[in-house]
Order: C-alpha cells, then sequence, then structure tokens
C-alpha cells in the first residue's frame, strides 16, 4: 500500500550558503552551513552567525532522506521549506522574491533528481502579492504542485484582501495551498515556558488561520482552492461545534463574516487537514468531523515533534478503504496529482 507523507521539511542546502549571504542583515534570517567537525551535518545558522540548530543531511540532501523513507515504508516526501526560513520577515521586494527562489530551486532540483520518491511545494514573498504570483508561476513551471504559507504574514490575517489575489491564482494555476503555523502566538511571552510555542502555540496559530480563511470568506469565495492545514488543522477541528454555535448566538458580530457555516465549509470546499496528531482517538475524531478524504498521512519528518519511527501507526488499524485515502488518496487530491 502507498504511502504519501504530505507533511515534511527541508532545510538549504550548505551549498547556498554564500549565495544567502547578503541577507544577513534580516534579524530573522536563518541559513545553512557545513557542519565543521561532523561529516555530512550541517548548522542552522542566524543573522548574527549563532547557530541554531544542527541537522543532519536527511534535513536537505534528497538521498539520505530516501533512506529514512524506505526504512519507514514512505512511498513519497511532499518537501516543504522549514517555516521559519519564509521571509515574511523581509520588507523588500527583491529580497524576499530571491531568498524564495534559493529555497525553491533547493526543493526543485531533489525533486528532480529523485522524481519518484518526492514531490515540492515552495515559499512565496507573499507581503508582495505581485511578486508572490510570479515566483508560483514560476515553481509551477519547475514542476512543483504547490505552496506553503505560514498561520500568518509578518501579522496579517490569512483573509487580508491584500492576499486574495494570491489564493485566486493558486486555484487558477491548480496549486495547493499548505498552511503551517509560524509566529503570532508562538511568539507571546506566555508561550516561552514548556516548549508551549510548539506544544500548544502552533495548534492555536492552526485554529486561527482556518478561521480567518474561513469566516474572511476566501473559502466560500475560491471553493475549489485545496488548501490543507497542519498537525490535525491543530485546534479548529475540535472547536468546530464552538465557531458553529458562536456565529448563529451572536450574528451581530458576523455582519461581514462568511455566511457559510463552518461545517458547511469544510463539507463543501478544499478543506484538508493532515494526520499528524499524536493520538488514536483524536484522529478518529478528525475522520468523523471531516470525512476520511479530508485527512492525508503527515508525519512532520525529520523534526523531533514528527511521527518518525512508525509513520501512520494508527492509520494501519482502520479499515482497508480508509487507510488507502489517508495514506495516498487524499494526498493525491490535494496535490492535484
Amino acid at each position: 500500500m502507498e504511502k504519501w507523507d504530505v507533511h515534511t521539511h527541508t532545510v538549504t542546502s550548505p551549498e547556498t550558503y554564500d549565495a544567502l549571504s547578503r541577507f544577513t542583515h534580516y534579524d530573522d534570517f536563518i541559513r545553512v552551513r557545513a557542519h565543521a567537525a561532523k561529516p555530512r551535518c550541517a548548522e542552522m545558522v542566524n543573522s548574527k552567525g549563532e547557530v541554531q540548530r544542527e541537522v543532519a543531511p536527511n534535513a536537505y540532501d534528497g538521498a539520505a532522506r530516501l533512506e529514512d523513507c524506505d526504512r519507514h515504508g514512505i512511498t513519497v516526501q511532499v518537501l516543504s521549506p522549514t517555516p521559519m526560513m519564509i521571509p515574511d520577515y523581509v520588507d523588500n521586494a527583491d529580497d524576499a522574491a530571491e531568498i524564495c527562489k534559493i529555497l525553491n530551486d533547493d526543493n526543485a532540483a531533489t525533486a528532480a533528481q529523485f522524481p519518484k520518491r518526492f514531490r515540492a511545494i515552495g515559499a512565496l514573498p507573499l507581503r508582495f502579492p505581485d511578486r508572490a504570483v510570479a515566483e508560483m508561476a514560476r515553481i509551477r513551471k519547475l514542476g512543483m504542485h504547490g505552496i506553503e504559507i505560514n498561520s500568518s504574514v509578518n501579522g496579517m490575517d490569512l483573509d487580508d484582501p491584500a492576499l486574495f489575489p494570491v489564493f485566486e491564482a493558486a486555484a487558477e494555476m491548480n496549486m495547493a495551498v499548505f498552511v503551517h503555523p509560524w509566529g503570532g502566538l508562538m511568539k507571546q511571552k506566555v508561550m516561552n515556558r514548556n516548549w508551549r510555542a510548539w506544544l500548544l502555540g502552533m495548534g492555536l496559530e492552526t485554529a486561527l488561520a482556518f478561521d480567518s480563511m474561513r469566516s474572511g470568506g476566501v473559502h466560500e469565495r475560491l471553493p475549489k482552492l485545496r488548501v490543507l492545514y497542519a498537525h490535525g488543522g491543530g485546534a479548529f477541528p475540535a472547536m468546530l461545534g464552538r465557531l458553529n454555535h458562536g456565529q448563529a448566538c451572536r450574528p451581530d458580530l458576523f455582519a461581514a463574516a462568511s455566511k457559510l457555516s463552518p461545517y458547511d465549509t469544510v463539507r463543501t470546499c478544499g478543506v484538508y487537514v493532515d494526520s499528524l496528531v499524536h493520538d488514536e482517538n483524536v484522529l478518529h475524531m478528525l475522520i468523523a468531523q471531516l470525512g476520511a478524504e479530508r485527512v492525508a498521512l503527515g508525519t512532520d519528518y525529520p523534526y523531533p515533534l514528527g511521527e518518525i519511527g512508525h509513520p501512520g501507526k494508527y492509520i494501519e488499524k482502520l479499515a482497508v478503504p480508509v487507510r488507502e485515502r489517508l495514506f495516498s488518496g487524499t494526498a493525491k487530491e490535494w496535490l492535484g496529482c
């Protein structure tokens, strides 16, 4: 049975280190260099030259990733940039576009090297919508199947009118959208303990992203736009009833919101989630709330919070038709393959 993993991340290869050197004046900038002492390993380095994280070769090297795919029974991985590397923090259009080009060309090259095992989605300079649409058209020609976006863009909610032309273009180009949490609530002071930013902040950020796309009318206006929310959709699937009840009991607060209910949005629009919830009962809840046709295998490979050792272990317990759908059918539909 094929397994398509829709949620995996890459960093730029060390070969891009020099090409990215002119962007180090941006505070949130990250690039990757070869590790001085550990062969084939690398270091993620910030704008001050400080090491943020060590990464193994499977974070950027296609051959190393394939070894893990074969070990874990993964047929196809969807490659997307590590969210902190997407240049939403860059306030210069040319710089943001160039950083995205380097990120995207790196992943496109890996996918082209192993076309039967990898699909790639790209980053966009979303603060500059015209440039974002141009980059999306370029990566589509490279064979990429979609885009990854953060849950908010330098403080902008995803229903900001400036971003709608990008989503409209994605629908027209048949490009999938992957929403991954980053920034926003994760950077609040209250998140600075017990890994809260990753364990709780990410789920809340994703719920806010869905609420923006839903109540702001993006899903309603573009029902064929295929949007997959990371980490099982974060908190939003469990809160659909509360969102629905709130809009019904206080319509005065939703005068400008989408007229589609939260339930109708997930039933009639292109809303998908991955399966990365780390809990068998929560996976069953996702399937009950959204339908198996809206849930796809996702692991967050190669990072520690991922489902790495035995990807899809809860999916394997499901009935064969549902299992097949989660392991590959939903992924192919979302990607437009």
